[in-house]
């Protein structure tokens, strides 16, 4: 990992951070990406890759445009670090779809991986899935039992898991009905080690072994999925040490998985005494089983002639998964609220700003200028978002809650909120500053210091680029002219007519108290 030179007050060594801390840290660095101008993110966040190479583990995805930014504009490094962590189905699929191998190396390393992004990547590399480190073994059934011959033939080369004895064995026929014996012989010849882990793998290798392999193949498959297979586990589940309606559980379990049943067979295991009431009663309640045989199954007798069958059991409803509806429900205006300790005149919220260092809430110190104060000085008119952004402190505090998600869906969704002008302005001063592109070092310096800087935006900037108290041989990039801004009305941060014509001085304008 990358060293970052510790020598201005304010930076600590990024090494000696907690597992915690650092991701706390990355939460603000996402923050502060998302107010970075857009064809910089990228650069902003390959100068933090460098540092810490798991930038995107936070716990939750990134905010939406710096994932836009990443899938866009980003290299292949920087996807394949999304793509590691990223946890959004959505973003998982655009990732996909860029086909760069060493982003789906990245998507098959991922914990978060979702099951149909994980289905397309065993589609397109089976080799590579199953020995992936994002093996779900309820995924891997499910791509067992799927009717796609693609997907069924490459969970077959995924030895792994424990699963139901019908899974591969389900899965192998899908793989014959779509390609033939032919398939079923190609594939066989790519298991490791010439075999699989199940008895019904074995039986198909072997098959596969004689001249004539069909006969062979339907022996094996009505040994796994036939009739019999079905009787012989539903016994198996009749456990007198169980009670009642958890055998009725098991039994309704193992019905849902696809026997091929011979209702006929299973009358005839009825009437000969060697099926339990229990299974009797779960085969009864099918859909699919004929009226005569449930006679049968609920009295063990066959049916009198002439008297009338029951009707067939009814078909249970499909359970939709449930889906949220869209929602384009716009916050109303509310009026504004307290400004607290900023008083109720554009000097005291502009002489508070400058002598007191703003919370997150009233939790964290009563006594406190917090957020909620401040949106209120902004939706009065006491400020603008242009004089506070430069003289709120500290910096991370603004950054983070202007640019998390609530914080830029607010300029769009609740446009009148003082939320929404402190994320446009904080926008403003940081493309100003990046004005041209800054170098990399520039972006590095920000990882370790954003987090406990106590002072404001301008002077994090400025202590980053050097250019502090430095005098103007060592000004930034082209159009930024420190925290100050430029001097004169036509000033580009926003700050002029606060104290004259002139605007304010070069300390006052950084949040520092004048001489």
């Amino acid at each position: 990992m990358a060293a970052v030179p510790e020598k201005r007050a304010g930076a600590c060594a990024y090494e000696e951070l907690t597992p915690n801390q650092r991701m706390t840290n990355r939460f603000h660095l996402a923050c502060l990406a998302t107010l970075v101008p857009y064809h910089q993110r990228p650069a902003a966040l390959e100068a933090w890759l460098d540092i810490d190479p798991a930038l995107f583990f936070m716990g939750f995805d990134p905010p939406a445009p710096v994932v836009e930014a990443v899938l866009r504009l980003g290299g292949t490094r920087l996807r394949a670090a999304l793509a590691h962590t990223v946890g959004k189905e959505g973003t998982q699929r655009a990732l996909f779809d860029l086909d760069v191998p060493e982003v789906d190396a990245a998507l098959l390393g991922n914990h978060r991986l979702g099951y149909t992004t994980l289905c397309l990547l065993r589609v397109r590399d089976p080799i590579a899935a199953a020995t992936s480190r994002s093996y779900h073994q309820d995924h891997h059934r499910r791509a067992l039992f799927s009717s796609d011959a693609d997907l069924a033939g490459a969970a077959l080369l995924d030895l792994r898991g424990e699963h139901p004895p019908t899974a591969r064995a389900t899965a192998w026929e899908t793989v014959r009905a779509a390609g033939g014996t032919a398939r079923v012989r190609e594939l066989a010849g790519l298991l490791p080690g010439g075999g699989g882990p199940t008895d019904a793998d074995a039986d198909v290798v072997a098959a596969c072994a004689e001249a004539d392999p069909e006969p062979f193949l339907d022996s094996a498959a009505e040994r796994r999925l036939g009739t019999g297979a079905l009787l012989r586990r539903l016994r198996a589940a009749h456990r007198p040490d169980s009670p009642p309606w958890k055998v009725q559980q098991v039994m309704r379990s193992i019905l849902e998985e696809p026997y091929r049943i011979d209702w006929r067979l299973v009358a005839a295991a009825r009437l000969g005494h060697r099926l339990p009431r229990t299974a009797a009663e779960v085969l009864r309640s099918r859909p699919e089983c004929p009226p005569e045989v449930a006679v049968v199954l609920r009295t063990g007798r066959p049916a009198v002639p002439g008297r009338p069958l029951p009707p067939p059991a009814r078909e249970a409803e499909v359970r939709q998964p449930p889906r949220r509806p869209d929602s384009h429900w716009v916050p109303p205006w509310q009026p504004p609220g307290d400004t607290g300790p900023f008083g109720d005149t554009a000097a005291s919220a502009r002489q508070a700003l400058r002598t007191m260092t703003v919370v997150y809430d009233a939790h964290r110190d009563p006594e406190a200028p917090h957020l909620g104060h401040l949106s209120a000085v902004l939706e009065r008119g006491q400020l603008s978002a242009a004089e506070a952004v430069p003289l709120m402190r500290p910096a991370s505090l603004l950054t983070s809650w202007v640019g998390q998600h609530s914080g830029w869906a607010d300029v769009s969704r609740v446009a009148w909120s003082g939320r929404a002008a402190l994320h446009v302005e904080t926008a403003a001063l940081l493309a100003r500053w990046s004005n041209g592109g800054v170098p990399a070092e520039w972006w590095a310096a920000l990882l370790p210091r954003l987090w406990h800087f106590p002072g404001t935006l301008p002077e994090l900037l400025a202590e980053v680029s050097g250019t502090r108290s430095d005098g103007p041989e060592e000004a930034g990039p082209e159009g930024w002219d420190g925290p100050e801004g430029r001097d004169g009305p036509e000033g580009r941060d926003g700050l002029e007519g606060r104290d004259g014509p002139e605007g304010p001085g070069r300390e006052e304008a950084a949040g520092l108290p004048r001489n």
